[in-house]
């Protein structure tokens, strides 16, 4: 039995979401919450949960910020985004928070379960409504392009410090390593985020969520 979470700040649509599962065989709903912190306290509480389906649009902690955090701290959980919207700018969002799946609100019951039985099996699930080229865009995204750089454990260390106004000689005796081996992780991070300088660094370190 899936074990799912709903997250949603209007009650209709988790009774509807509820109502459409209720007489499923391979589906349970364990919690319901209706912004991005009551998920996470229910999470913290040791609430046993597979999936999650996240509205996009909730107030105090929004789905896209609370996504981020539960699949940095909970990896195992699958998340499916819910919205009303196909923009492309809240699916990239979604996708690059840790979200392996995204329904537009008026989806079938079918559409809900089979995305649901899909994420839990770790693969992906998107509306068929939503553009096949943008989805097929975002999810071959290399891991080394601007958007989801591959960044050794040293250089998420130097990004950070870097984002607290450390100079390169102080985040080198920081991590008693060179001035030089610095540098060298300054101008590697400025080539995969496409920057051009600290102030843009920052910046895109911010924007991409590599730091709070």
């Amino acid at each position: 039995m899936i074990k799912v979470m709903i997250a949603d700040d209007h009650p209709l649509m988790i009774d509807g979401i509820r109502n459409t599962l209720e007489d499923s065989h391979e589906v349970e709903i364990v919690a319901e919450a209706s912004n991005g912190y009551e998920v996470l306290k229910h999470l913290d509480a040791g609430i046993k949960v597979d999936v999650i389906l996240m509205d996009i649009n909730m107030p105090k902690l929004d789905g896209l910020d609370c996504t981020r955090k539960v699949t940095r701290q909970y990896p195992e959980i699958k998340v499916i985004g819910l919205s009303q919207y196909d923009e492309k700018r809240f699916v990239k969002r979604m996708i690059k928070n840790g979200a392996t799946g995204y329904l537009l609100k008026d989806s079938s019951r079918d559409d809900l379960i089979e995305a649901i039985l899909s994420v839990a099996k770790g693969e992906n699930y998107f509306s068929s409504r939503l553009s096949a080229s943008l989805v097929s865009q975002e999810l071959k995204l290399e891991k080394n392009s601007s958007l989801f750089p591959k960044l050794t454990l040293r250089e998420i260390e130097v990004l950070n410090l870097i984002c607290q106004e450390y100079s390169s000689q102080e985040i080198a005796e920081k991590l008693f390593i060179s001035f030089h081996t610095v540098e060298s992780h300054r101008a590697n991070l400025m080539h995969k985020s496409g920057t051009k300088n600290t102030a843009g660094l920052v910046k895109w370190a911010v924007e991409n969520d590599f730091v709070d």
